[in-house]
């Protein structure tokens, strides 16, 4: 099968490696419009979701080789850093079965190109999209080139021109389709070693921890990435500044002024930033009517699909579970013993897809409120549980875990399960062999 996909960053190189690890052999282009492969950005969490999949794709030994395996996770309450609950990732290895690591972005995406090469996927750069037959199966480059395959996949990102033709195919409205959260992140790194060097903040990075100071309308987390040589650090805020035009120094007086009252130690932390400050806009991408075209020939996957805020650090490891649920339909569609239709290959693909993701999307909103709470009722239910790895009493748990609950994601047990034990492709068996008894 001849697949062409569109975009070349963590979803795009994922699916890549997927489709290479199928038993049909595959014809796969990778479309990128910039002129050189360079992923913007600092530190990212995979969780074991992403990881397991990464193991199984054989790039166990890179990227182990230069992530951070965090000993535990510790949510803190912001004001004096005392620990709510103190989760030993490394643990709970064994129970996900795949580690939970840090990352940086642009270290990952080397890894994640090197192997869709050797696999052989071809990366075609400087080549931008402009057109879409999303119903045919083909694409108009902005060189004039018209390109036909079997399959589209489309992981051109948060700003999605195939989200829109895709939408305007289906006669839908796409001007509203990147919604903002109303949160936003400041994002800067600090030497471990200068860290290291201060008394008071030293036991930070002593053991190779996630931290996360909880605090009304603002938090800070604070993780290891660059084989554990930089701290990375993530301070959210309302959405309420334009922050375009400042200068390094307005950036870190603004640090300054949100963390009066908080914990002595993350005043030192910002006092220590010697690179670059820059302030995210946190967006979502609202629910879509179908990621997918009537023929199959084309579908939207990643961020294009389903972009999401970080505060369950789940974004990446969607795009992985999108890529190898995509493979495993697309190899149900070619496998002449149990072959169905690229259409129906495609429709599975959504209904399996499209619920976990949108799910996982509205979690993470949930978790952003649940972190950033001001002081009452609601804050002291979700510190209690974070003290005992989750809500306590029945009265407590009503609705879904991962939306309704008073708790916080990582620091609730049974929210860590609904997050990192989902098996993507035991589901998709599950689904397609409901479907072919009916």
């Amino acid at each position: 099968m001849k697949i062409i996909i569109i975009g070349a960053g963590i979803a795009g190189l994922s699916t890549a490696i997927a489709l290479a690890h199928s038993a049909t052999e595959h014809d796969i282009i990778l479309l990128e419009s910039a002129s050189r492969l360079a992923e913007v950005g600092a530190g990212i969490q995979l969780t074991a979701v992403a990881t397991r999949q990464f193991l199984r794709w054989g790039l166990g030994p890179e990227l182990l080789a230069v992530a951070s395996i965090p000993t535990s996770w510790n949510l803190r309450r912001g004001s004096d850093g005392s620990i709510l609950n103190r989760v030993p990732f490394k643990e709970l290895e064994p129970t996900y079965g795949g580690p939970y690591v840090v990352i940086h972005r642009a270290d990952l995406h080397r890894i994640l190109h090197r192997h869709a090469v050797k696999k052989g996927a071809r990366i075609e750069l400087n080549s931008r999209v402009m057109q879409y037959g999303v119903e045919e199966g083909w694409v108009l480059l902005e060189n004039g080139v018209r390109m036909q395959a079997d399959l589209i996949v489309a992981c051109d990102g948060i700003n999605s021109m195939a989200r829109e033709h895709l939408l305007k195919y289906l006669g839908e409205k796409h001007e509203d389709t990147v919604q903002p959260t109303g949160w936003a992140a400041y994002r800067a790194m600090v030497n471990v070693d200068d860290v290291k060097r201060d008394s008071l903040i030293a036991e930070i990075v002593a053991e190779h921890n996630g931290n996360c100071w909880a605090d009304e309308d603002k938090l800070l987390m604070s993780y290891m990435v660059r084989d554990s040589g930089k701290l990375n650090l993530v301070f959210s805020h309302r959405d309420t500044v334009e922050t375009g035009s400042w200068t390094q120094d307005q950036f870190l007086q603004e640090l300054r002024n949100m963390s009066k009252g908080m914990d002595p130690r993350v005043q030192r932390l910002i006092n220590l930033i010697n690179a670059p400050i820059t302030n995210w806009p946190v967006y979502a991408i609202r629910t879509l009517p179908t990621w997918t075209s009537k023929s199959g020939r084309f579908v939207l996957i990643g961020d294009a699909a389903h972009a999401m805020a970080f505060y369950l650090s789940m974004g990446v490891s969607m795009a992985v579970e999108d890529a190898a649920a995509l493979a495993w339909v697309v190899e149900r569609s070619t496998d002449s013993s149990q072959a169905i239709s690229l259409a129906s290959a495609m429709s599975l693909f959504v209904k399996v897809r499209k619920p976990r993701a949108e799910l996982i999307r509205d979690a993470s909103l949930h978790a952003a409120a649940i972190l950033q709470l001001p002081p009452g009722p609601d804050r002291d239910i979700r510190d209690a549980a974070a003290m005992q790895d989750g809500l306590v009493g029945e009265a407590s748990k009503q609705g879904n875990c991962l939306v309704d609950w008073k708790s916080y994601g990582i620091a609730d047990r049974t929210i860590r399960d609904a997050c990192y034990s989902y098996d993507v492709i035991a589901d998709i068996e599950e689904q397609a062999n409901t479907v072919g008894s009916q």
